[in-house]
């Protein structure tokens, strides 16, 4: 994963559906892509994630996880706190993402 040592700037609540391109039994923790994008509607942001209990985040369920942006000053004009955004991976839509807190 690409989310070592790096400055994450939102904690966002997480509810992903299984890509079809992973095995059934595969769980969020067990995704080897973890750079993905949310659907700000005007735009869309890339990010990488970082699961805060990976053992117990499950596809279909809430998880929390922390966010980092590549474009954080665009991001900072853009998306609001507690309302919800498409995440892509690819193009394929895989769930939705909640920011729930700002961490900078």
């Amino acid at each position: 994963m690409l989310s070592e040592n790096r400055k994450y700037h939102f904690i966002g609540e997480f509810i992903l559906n299984r890509s079809h391109l992973l095995e059934e039994q595969c769980q969020p923790k067990d995704d080897k892509v973890n750079w993905l994008f949310i659907d700000a509607v005007e735009q869309q942001f890339s990010f990488v994630y970082k699961i805060e209990k990976p053992l117990e985040a499950k596809y279909g369920t809430p998880f929390k996880a922390e966010l980092a942006f590549t474009m954080i000053e665009a991001v900072r004009n853009i998306v609001k706190l507690n309302y919800s955004y498409n995440i892509l991976r690819g193009q394929e839509i895989i769930g939705d993402v909640r920011l729930i807190k700002y961490l900078e």
